[in-house]
């Protein structure tokens, strides 16, 4: 197995993988979207709401801001947990964070209000909205709305909201080769078409510019244009680019480490379901 960092900084990482199986990178993949846990609002109290948006409008807005969530993964019930301690509270303090929101537009005002994620009040510093300047809503003059929002643990299964990655994708490698008793060498119609400058031209033939190849999307316009048919496009075997990208609430190498982990603790909980009922030894 080999693993090399591409790019890297707190919102993304791209990797390149050799030596994984796709079905497996695939799991980490769909884990990372659906099964790590962040911090996102579920439930809001309103006690004032004069503005134009209905209540629900601006809770669907506030669940969808994303919320800092490394520090609630050690801090707080997981949402299994939290499911059985929520008969006994409402909104109790090992599973819920309370953000308040108190705001209000003068009623001599002559403009409109824009409320953004930052006058968001939380009872913990450690979760919060990830940006500050997201809108939420539009107050015209004399208008008010006071809240409470309770945020908690979730999963992307259960809704997106709770997702930690925007982007989470796998691509393969492409596989070029130039056949040049078939090239002429002269047309150098696969270096112009190429979308993403893959090919380029050494001592008057086309050659793959190795610090691109990774840049190609295996749409194989050059191997159909050409007409000698002297370039084919393939893909390496077990070799792929993995992109992620986090919302905020996680840095991308925290929620691989998670996906990882929570993947690992799935399969050995099938392992001993199967020994269980005898399937294996």
């Amino acid at each position: 197995m080999e693993i090399s960092v591409l790019e890297k900084n707190p919102l993304r990482a791209k990797l390149y993988i050799r030596g994984v199986p796709l079905h497996v990178l695939n799991a980490i993949r769909r884990v990372s979207i659906s099964e790590v846990p962040t911090m996102a609002v579920d439930s809001v109290v309103f006690t004032v709401n004069s503005s134009v948006f209905y209540d629900e409008i601006i809770a669907h807005r506030l669940g969808l801001i994303p919320l800092t969530s490394e520090a609630a993964l050690e801090k707080y019930k997981s949402p299994e947990e939290c499911s059985s301690v929520a008969e006994e509270a409402i909104f109790p303090e090992e599973c819920f964070v309370k953000l308040d929101l108190v705001v209000s537009n003068p009623s001599d005002s002559k403009e409109p209000r824009i409320v953004y994620s930052k006058e968001l009040v939380s009872s913990d510093p450690d979760v919060r909205p990830v940006y500050d300047t997201i809108p939420v809503l539009v107050l015209g003059p004399g208008q008010e709305v006071k809240l409470e929002a309770y945020a908690r643990l979730g999963r992307g299964r259960e809704h997106a909201k709770w997702s930690p990655v925007s982007v989470a994708v796998h691509k393969y490698i492409a596989d070029i080769s130039i056949s040049y008793s078939l090239c002429s060498r002269e047309c150098n119609l696969c270096v112009d078409l190429c979308p993403r400058g893959v090919l380029k031209i050494v001592d008057g033939k086309p050659v793959v510019d190795s610090e691109r190849v990774f840049d190609c999307t295996l749409c194989r316009v050059c191997e159909l244009k050409c007409p000698n048919r002297a370039i084919r496009v393939g893909f390496r075997k077990d070799e792929y680019i993995f992109t992620i990208e986090s919302t905020g609430s996680l840095p991308p190498k925290r929620i691989l480490v998670e996906a990882t982990r929570i993947l690992e603790s799935k399969l050995d909980e099938f392992l001993e379901r199967l020994r269980e009922e005898g399937v294996i030894e």
